[in-house]
């Protein structure tokens, strides 16, 4: 990445927070906030329901003054009944340079699908980061860190993820030394005896006493909330049924490609938008796992098919780059445009 595009980037991240700030707008970074500007991942807010309107707003200004090809509004996650599951997904585009920038707005931090700790809650606690940002309590930030380490352990390939988080949440309640009584009080009373054994090294055991302690806050929160959490659980369910099933976020593509080496080049293609967050994951396996859960996670799922019924066609000899732009301009379609300087351009 050239220092130009990465100055696009971080610019237009430090812009976006000072007008949150000075239109205030309720938010509260949630995590990767170590390397601000650059955050490396989706920047992840809690930000207050009503200031959405405002939020967006301040997106489209910034993509428009920073000269962002697209900036994009996802809706496959944000058409839920409860507030608590909808994530508002903004998604900027730079096509010429291949940037990509991420901003997603939570209303909750969730707990098996129901909300442990609520926007208000969240917002009401958050702090001043002196670089120029609200986040997330650290006493917050810290205990869900503790519930991704149980929730990664055991998982392939997650073992340097889970050790980093493991040393900064050992770390911060060593110091801060109130782990028992903050977890009791959103009713994780024996938290603090769990990370006995992630001090320990027992990890398997960690996890363990934390997926049973999440299973008993789920019951108890469901009998406190009956009614209320009925309606959630129904609204996730139908959630699922429309996002993983009807309208998953990613799509299918036809292509034509005259040999081998032409399709191994398109799978290259892919991997390229990979690499810049384009696309989060590609398939042009016949494998129906696979293809599902590809189209689940926004992806592109390919399909090889004869030139005549082909969307996108390579090695044709028109060359690679117009199957590129093809590409890059269904992926930037499939959602609202909030605003788009391509078809200024046109």
């Amino acid at each position: 990445m050239t220092d130009a595009e990465n100055n696009l980037e971080r610019a237009t991240v430090v812009e976006f927070f000072a007008r949150m700030n000075a239109q205030g707008v309720e938010y509260a970074l949630l995590r990767n906030y170590e390397q601000y500007p650059s955050f490396g991942h989706d920047i992840d807010l809690i930000v207050r329901w009503d200031h959405i309107p405002k939020w967006k707003a301040i997106a489209k200004s910034c993509a428009e003054d920073f000269g962002w090809s697209a900036l994009t509004d996802c809706d496959h996650w944000a058409r839920s009944s409860s507030r608590e599951h909808c994530i508002q997904a903004l998604r900027f585009y730079d096509v010429d340079s291949e940037q990509y920038l991420e901003v997603d707005g939570f209303h909750a931090l969730l707990l098996l699908g129901l909300p442990l700790v609520p926007e208000d809650a969240v917002l009401r606690g958050r702090v001043w980061d002196e670089r120029g940002f609200y986040r997330l309590d650290e006493c917050l930030e810290n205990l869900f860190r503790l519930l991704q380490i149980a929730r990664l352990a055991g998982i392939s390939g997650t073992q340097a993820k889970l050790e980093r988080y493991r040393t900064r949440a050992l770390s911060f309640w060593s110091s801060a030394g109130n782990l028992s009584e903050f977890a009791a009080g959103l009713g994780l009373p024996n938290l603090a005896r769990a990370v006995e054994f992630l001090a320990a090294g027992d990890t398997r055991t960690f996890k363990t006493q934390v997926e049973r302690q999440k299973r008993i806050w789920w019951v108890r929160w469901l009998l406190a909330h009956p009614i209320r959490g009925i309606k959630i659980m129904f609204d996730r369910l139908q959630d699922y049924m429309r996002l993983f099933w009807l309208r998953p976020c990613g799509f299918k593509v036809r292509v034509f490609a005259r040999t081998a080496d032409d399709r191994k080049r398109l799978e290259q293609m892919m991997a390229g938008f990979m690499g810049t967050n384009f696309i989060h994951a590609f398939t042009a396996s016949k494998n129906l796992r696979r293809r599902r859960w590809v189209l689940e996670r926004g992806g592109i799922v390919v399909d090889w098919v004869p030139e005549q019924r082909a969307q996108v066609a390579i090695g044709t000899g028109a060359g690679d780059q117009p199957a590129k732009e093809e590409l890059i301009k269904m992926i930037i379609d499939r959602h609202h445009r909030i605003t788009d300087r391509r078809l200024n351009a046109s």
